[in-house]
């Protein structure tokens, strides 16, 4: 009788935890919890590399299947401190790359702002061991925002092939020490510009983050893009926007923050059986609205919001 009950105890000690698994399973929704292969995530607030930070950012890695994060080192000696945050991450298999960025650098052939900014991360590495150690950057250059873009024609030829030189430039610097350089993108850089956006995945990047931020054809918006980056061997981020509607022009199109991450992760699936390509890969924009959907509880820290 004793054995009977014991037994029956186990049992519904079993069943009581597979109940409280599963009701968290299905409340945290199971590609929200386990989406399919890494993701990357983009982080403008450079508190972010402080340890009081870190509960609400390891829970924002575990939650979402973060493998990358690309975060951003712009203040004079930040990177001095910067070790500590680059090898929590290391310890839960998380890559860093520095992400940097600015209009105006699209201005210099010679890619001068770009290479000091590398150069920073360069030297940041040989002073670091192993799991310390950034593996690359992310560099978010906007030539569309300037006049010369607007203008069109020769203007926005010239502003173009200046900013390809300087990619180009600031590639083979990185590469010389060492450095993933991975360029960021909008979904419109082709327009008039294909032989720009073919030469920059071609030849100026290890591989291009393309901001696909309209969900009315995320398939089409970024497949010339994708067929440049399968044709010359470079890896290719679909990076979704998760910003509230309302935010520097975006609309309810333009982000997943009323859709939520379930819709975001399927579609993420969809793009990969669409483009089956291996080297695609996706990211979330950026570290506060996806701590905010998630609900975690964290440092509130002001950063860039990119526009769509």
């Amino acid at each position: 009788m004793k054995k009977r009950t014991k037994a029956v105890i186990i049992v519904c000690a079993v069943l009581l935890l597979t109940v409280t698994a599963l009701v968290f399973f299905f409340r945290q929704g199971y590609s929200q919890l386990f989406p399919k292969k890494g993701y990357g995530l983009f982080s403008w607030e450079e508190t972010v590399i402080e340890e009081t930070e870190w509960d609400s950012l390891s829970a924002c890695i575990d939650q979402t299947g973060v493998t990358e994060v690309y975060q951003c080192f712009e203040a004079e000696g930040l990177l001095d401190n910067a070790s500590g945050f680059v090898s929590r991450l290391h310890g839960k298999g998380v890559a860093v790359y520095a992400l940097m960025g600015n209009s105006e650098w699209a201005y210099e052939a010679d890619g001068a702002s770009i290479i000091y900014q590398v150069k920073r991360v360069a030297e940041y590495n040989n002073a670091q061991g192993r799991e310390s150690r950034i593996k690359g950057v992310m560099v978010d250059v906007e030539p569309y925002l300037l006049s010369e873009w607007d203008e069109g024609g020769d203007a926005r030829t010239a502003l173009m092939s200046r900013y390809l030189l300087g990619m180009s430039s600031a590639y083979e610097y990185a590469s010389q020490n060492n450095l993933e350089f991975w360029v960021c993108i909008p979904t419109f850089l082709e327009r008039n510009n294909k032989e720009i956006l073919e030469a920059l995945i071609a030849r100026s990047c290890d591989g291009v983050a393309v901001m696909n931020y309209n969900r009315t054809d995320e398939y089409g918006q970024m497949a010339m893009e994708l067929g440049f980056a399968r044709e010359y061997g470079k890896k290719i981020i679909c990076i979704f926007e998760l910003q509230e509607p309302g935010n520097h022009s975006l609309e309810d199109i333009h982000t997943y923050a009323n859709q939520g991450l379930d819709a975001l992760h399927r579609s993420a699936e969809r793009l990969e059986k669409q483009f089956g390509y291996d080297g695609l890969h996706f990211a979330y924009h950026y570290y506060k609205p996806l701590r905010q959907m998630l609900g975690l509880d964290g440092q509130e820290a002001g950063g860039k919001e990119n526009t769509p």
